[in-house]
């Protein structure tokens, strides 16, 4: 009995993923990441029970690592622009929202913020130290 419940359970997963990268190449026209998302959480799904799935996965994560490392560098004075120009593209995507004559506006106010707001967050490892003081304050509670 536990090997048919096994089986069905890799069935059932393998058809979620496939249906979710599947509606990631559906969904890929709209604005925005489109269907990035999807793809990479059907092909995490795929991994639990695939190891070339998770082998796509390990070369994704190496990929936006090296990405990440050239995108938020150590450089002062780079850091200090990102400090600057974001909080300006926060600013000019509220502004398109508060005009929201056209969609594209309302599309394009959308996008910038939240480019911004990722921008802000990278930056000088930010998110690193907000996880940190997450986890820290978990193990506080915990104890």
């Amino acid at each position: 009995m536990k090997k048919v419940f096994k089986f069905w359970k890799i069935v059932l997963f393998d058809i979620a993923g496939v249906a979710l990268m599947i509606l990631a190449i559906a969904t890929g026209w709209l604005p925005g990441p489109g269907g990035i998302p999807l793809f990479i959480v059907g092909l995490s799904i795929l991994a639990i029970h695939h190891d070339w799935a998770q082998k796509w996965i390990d070369k994704l994560k190496d990929y936006v690592e090296k990405a990440t490392k050239q995108i938020f560098t150590d450089d002062k004075d780079v850091q200090l622009a990102y400090d600057i120009i974001c909080p300006l593209m926060i600013a000019g995507g509220i502004y398109l929202l508060w005009l929201h004559n056209a969609t594209w506006q309302i599309t394009a106010g959308i996008f910038t913020i939240i480019i911004a707001l990722t921008i802000l967050t990278g930056n000088r490892n930010r998110a690193h130290k907000l996880t940190q003081r997450f986890k820290k304050r978990h193990k506080q509670h915990k104890n």
